[in-house]
């Protein structure tokens, strides 16, 4: 019995010690329960982080980019914080203005001169009158639409985002602002309208020495079949009565001007009555016979008449320069029309 306890014992010990042989890559207590606690508050803030980023990049990792909410013309849409592929119809001269070049533009604008070292390499998408090419607008992919045109917004906002910004309700400085906003380049918008002002003051200063302030200067455009005198929108109205402050004739200031209007079509009896100024600015839609007519104009006994007409202080717009009010185009246009003045070229 005392011999079989003994070997009982014995096989007792030498199961211990090969148990404890087996656990040896175990650290030692008084460490492993510190290294253990030290790993557990080394990764759990870094899980954290890991959730975290995957809520901020949740849309990037489904491929779609942050929006936000913006108010235009036609209400609330939602676009992209940070649109990169930017399709313009209308607009594009106070994006280019910001450092931006639309991945696709209407042809209308293409054609004035003081955007054509800018607009460069940007596709045309049609014409937002006559038709826009909605199958290049989806091929370019664009992920902001922004048009002046409410026709075609339904068509457009089903391919991307659109902005609806009527024409004419924003001055060149207040483009610049909306569309720093838009694009997110606030930055490059104060420091566009920071130029600008200056540039105004300069050219002011300079037209004080050219034309006496009280003097007064009207706008007149001829077309085929109408005749319109302009206000403070377009056609160089917006420098020349806005920017620089020149004077209107009391009629245009009262029936144009005060009534917040562009333009008004006006007979040419009634020319007397509206162009009575010291200073014509002319302007000539030439095609489809307004050339002929302008020239049937300018020989008549009315147009003889006119106080620029018998003082030989007519100047004559041209149309492709002057139509615009786009940013770009009107910092070019106030150096365009201290020439203009210069020259006095009579009619």
């Amino acid at each position: 019995m005392r011999n079989f306890l003994i070997v009982l014992l014995t096989s007792l010990a030498l199961a211990l010690v090969l148990s404890a042989c087996g656990s040896g890559d175990t650290p030692p207590e008084s460490g492993g329960g510190a290294a253990q606690e030290n790993h557990i508050e080394q990764i759990a803030p870094s899980a954290d982080n890991d959730d975290l980023h995957q809520a901020e990049h949740s849309d990037d990792a489904a491929g779609e980019p942050e929006m936000r909410e913006f108010e235009h013309g036609k209400g609330v849409s939602r676009i992209p914080v940070h649109p990169e592929r930017i399709v313009a119809i209308q607009y594009t001269g106070a994006m280019l203005a910001l450092g931006v070049k639309p991945v696709g533009a209407d042809n209308e604008w293409a054609q004035y001169p003081l955007l054509r070292d800018e607009w460069t390499d940007i596709p045309h998408v049609g014409d937002p009158w006559t038709g826009l090419n909605l199958e290049k607008i989806v091929a370019l992919e664009p992920d902001l639409i922004v048009t002046h045109v409410e026709d075609t917004y339904e068509e457009l906002s089903k391919i991307a985002p659109t902005l609806w910004i009527p024409w004419l309700t924003y001055d060149p400085p207040q483009q610049i602002e909306l569309f720093g906003e838009i694009l997110g380049r606030q930055e490059e918008a104060a420091a566009w309208l920071e130029r600008f002002e200056h540039k105004v003051m300069q050219t002011k200063a300079e037209v004080e020495t050219i034309i006496d302030p009280e003097e007064t200067v009207a706008i007149v455009n001829i077309r085929p079949q109408n005749l319109f005198v302009y206000g403070n929108k377009a056609m160089g109205g917006y420098v020349i009565y806005e920017l620089l402050g020149l004077k209107a004739p009391p009629l245009i200031r009262r029936e144009v001007l005060d009534k917040g209007l562009g333009q008004l079509e006006i007979s040419l009896e009634l020319l007397p009555t509206y162009a009575d100024a010291n200073r014509l600015f002319v302007s000539v839609l030439e095609q489809e016979g307004g050339a002929e007519r302008a020239e049937e104009i300018r020989a008549g006994g009315v147009w003889q008449a006119l106080p620029a007409a018998r003082d030989k202080r007519i100047s004559s717009l041209d149309w492709n320069t002057f139509f615009t009010t786009d940013p770009i185009s009107t910092m070019k246009q106030l150096d365009a029309f201290v020439e203009l003045l210069r020259a006095r070229q009579p009619d």
